[in-house]
């Protein structure tokens, strides 16, 4: 079970620094990205290497200090983070290649997403990350993992979801406003509908 514990958060470690190389400068500088196209991939594969290889020269301080997580909890943080990649894996069927943000780098039209799961919340792909970065954190125990959690998740709410949904309300408009207001941002409300 250790060796999985290790895995899975190294898998953390080297994945997320792909959502401030990639997500900010896409959502902060969306008219710059664009002109660089599809450079712009190759530009943050270059710098998500530099990082990977950092993390990876550094992961034995990174994965030093542990929290003494009860099994239980344990049990939760693993079934969080199966779901949440569950939840990547949907939504990424759901999106195809507009995951990536390839749309975003050619200036692609798209459409508003509202199938299932974007009917629960608007940003099922961040909630996503958010269960695979919380669930890794109680699964493992590992201090580094928790606060890899915390500032994804700060980030992924006050820094990226506005840039996100200010374009979407640019693109889509009145249609996005309905959508908005109809369905939550991240967290799922499951209850009857009223008939109209």
């Amino acid at each position: 079970m250790e060796g999985i514990c290790n895995l899975i958060a190294l898998g953390i470690l080297l994945a997320w620094p792909v959502i401030p190389l990639f997500w900010l400068p896409l959502r902060f500088f969306p008219r710059r990205v664009a002109r660089l196209g599809r450079a712009f991939l190759l530009v943050t594969a270059a710098l998500w290497l530099a990082v990977a290889a950092i993390t990876w020269h550094w992961h034995g301080s990174l994965l030093e200090y542990r929290i003494g997580i009860p099994w239980t909890l344990r049990v939760l943080g693993g079934l969080l983070f199966v779901s949440g990649l569950l939840l990547q894996a949907w939504t990424a069927l759901v999106l195809g290649r507009r995951i990536t943000g390839l749309p975003e780098l050619e200036n692609a039209p798209v459409r508003l997403e509202t199938r299932p799961p974007f009917n629960l919340c608007r940003h099922p792909t961040y909630l996503a990350h958010l269960m695979i970065f919380a669930g890794g954190a109680l699964l493992t125990g590992y201090l580094s993992i928790f606060i890899l959690a915390a500032a994804d998740f700060l980030i992924t709410r006050f820094l990226i979801v506005p840039l996100e949904e200010r374009d979407m309300e640019m693109r889509f408009g009145a249609g996005y406003h309905r959508y908005k207001r109809h369905t939550p941002c991240f967290f799922p409300v499951f209850h009857k509908r009223k008939r109209q």
